[in-house]
């Protein structure tokens, strides 16, 4: 990460929201795998059920969305000022 990292608001929904407590976390970071890692760091509760521990990277059935791109690439670049979501991937309606 360069000294002057991207700061992103990450918006929860589902189960991130009612895990953590919060609509958003601000965490830093580069990368879709970094802002994960700094996620967990920031909300513990997370471990688990959305965040894997091991591995800093989410859980199957959950996928970040950037600027209405949907993504589980965790080398996806995170730009300042991006939309970031944590949704579940499956949603019924």
């Amino acid at each position: 990460m360069s000294q002057a990292a991207t700061v992103v608001h990450v918006e929860l929904f589902g189960v991130p929201r009612l895990l953590a407590g919060s609509k958003a976390i601000a965490v830093a970071g580069e990368t879709l795998g970094a802002l994960s890692r700094a996620l967990l760091d920031a909300c513990p509760a997370l471990a688990e059920r959305v965040i894997d521990p091991r591995t800093g990277w989410l859980t199957e059935g959950y996928i970040f969305v950037v600027n209405d791109r949907f993504s589980r690439d965790p080398a996806f670049t995170v730009t300042p000022g991006a939309a970031v979501l944590l949704v579940s991937s499956v949603a019924g309606g």
